[in-house]
């Protein structure tokens, strides 16, 4: 759900390249698997039954005075709601305003809000011409919602020429490098939640610090207040081409360079896209290697196992998903492509080895779908239950985002999206968004 509530929503969806269908396609890939099956008469006239409301919680009624005089009662109540029901919650009273906007309290709602599974997800293309940052919300049976979720950013943070250089997100905050005018970058962590946002600022007096690249926002709101940016920049000195980490932590405002380095050769990382999984951040690399760094300690941690795929990664095209799923450190590979096989595997908790969790396959998709050969498809998101027992692939596809039920085999027809950018290598317009543009996202009340 987008800031301001359902009113904004309307109003921003005609800004977003999706659009929701207006009778979606539900496809049944297995025998087994059928529709729904349909309400009774009697259960179709009680949807449309208004639900009595008791009058003991009538908000003149004596217990409605009494439980809004409670304090504690009343921040017990408020911290379970989700944050956009919650922002709208402030105009009830001065006293629910006062509550909710109280640092100390939005402080606990973030660590008490639920942070996954989580059903929204953005989309960003660093190579569009648009600054423009999309939202999907899912629902168990297609869509919630979608909209745009830029429009504060390009109407109070970008000026006339800047544009979103790169863009990564983590439980909720947004960690964005902005190309100004003058082509310098400039950084930024914004919340699209609470619609806020800090310019980072650089390091001072050093002349000798590696020059910046990449940027990844670490926030895990279960363990602290406070984010760190955990980026890369490259050696001013170095004739091997070393990448340094540098750190930015929220909770000091100041910048730190840790003495390890990560060669550019012989493994590739796409230090952009970094994953923060099991309170350490991993990124995905050519060979099936991923490269772990330890949050709290600052450091490289040994090499993890690396994934026993079939298929050679030569860049990042070659990946399909790479992230957290259902608790999970997923990645999805190439099995065997002319018959369409994909498996998934998922990284033990002690970073023994990699398992696989699920086989799927594709080919049965394009019958349906003819354009899916080829591949003429990517696979953005993952998303896994909280129990572990549904996982449904996004499929990007021709003009359209697919939703498939690897469990029951069902695929439902979610957006349609319009052109995600142009001309790319010649190749003309494209719909097609990959793993690495999409972000899984989560409301919350974090201050930045």
């Amino acid at each position: 759900m987008l800031p301001g509530g359902n009113d904004s929503i309307a109003m921003k969806a005609k800004l977003s390249r999706f659009q929701p269908i207006t009778n979606p396609r539900q496809i049944f890939l297995h025998p087994s698997a059928s529709s729904p099956t349909k309400p009774t008469q009697e259960q179709e006239e009680n949807l449309h039954l208004n639900i009595p409301v008791d009058d003991a919680f009538s908000p003149s009624s004596p217990s409605a005075v009494a439980v809004a005089s409670e304090e504690s009662l009343v921040t017990k109540i408020l911290l379970k709601l989700p944050p956009k029901p919650l922002l709208r919650s402030q105009c009830v009273s001065k006293q629910w305003l006062s509550l909710i906007s109280d640092p100390a309290f939005r402080r606990q709602h973030a660590r008490a809000i639920r942070t996954h599974p989580t059903s929204d997800l953005l989309f960003f293309s660093p190579d569009s011409e648009r600054n423009e940052i999309d939202l999907i919300s899912l629902s168990p049976e297609g869509v919630d919602s979608v909209g745009n979720v830029s429009s504060p950013i390009t109407d109070g943070i970008l000026k006339k020429g800047d544009e979103i250089h790169s863009l990564h997100s983590c439980n909720g905050l947004l960690c964005m490098q902005i190309k100004l005018k003058n082509n310098r970058l400039q950084l930024i962590v914004y919340n699209p939640t609470t619609c806020k946002h800090r310019v980072i600022p650089w390091f001072s007096g050093d002349y000798n610090m590696p020059i910046f690249r990449y940027a990844n926002i670490a926030f895990d709101p279960s363990k602290s207040d406070h984010y760190k940016l955990v980026c890369f920049g490259l050696d001013r000195d170095s004739d091997c081409n070393n990448y340094r980490f540098l750190i930015y932590s929220s909770e000091t405002g100041a910048w730190r360079v840790t003495e390890d380095a990560v060669g550019t050769l012989p493994v590739r990382y796409y230090y952009d896209r970094g994953v923060l999984w099991n309170g350490d951040f991993h990124w995905f690399g050519t060979n099936y290697c991923t490269l772990c760094f330890d949050v709290q300690k600052e450091r490289l941690k040994p090499s993890t196992p690396q994934i026993p795929a079939s298929f050679g990664v030569r860049n990042k095209y070659d990946i399909w998903y790479f992230g957290e799923a259902g608790g999970d450190l997923s990645v999805m590979c190439v099995n065997k492509l002319e018959a369409m096989l994909f498996d998934v595997f998922a990284l033990k908790r002690d970073y023994s080895q990699w398992i696989l969790k699920h086989r799927v396959d594709f080919a049965p998709l394009t019958r349906y779908y003819p354009k899916m050969k080829g591949p003429g498809f990517h696979t953005p998101c993952l998303v896994v239950d909280e129990e572990g027992k549904k996982a449904r692939i996004v499929i990007s596809v021709e003009d359209k985002f697919l939703s498939y039920d690897i469990t029951d085999m069902v695929v439902k027809e979610l957006v349609e999206v319009g052109p995600v950018y142009a001309e790319v290598a010649g190749w003309g317009d494209s719909t097609w968004y990959r793993w690495y543009e999409a972000f899984q996202h989560v409301d919350t009340l974090a201050s930045v």
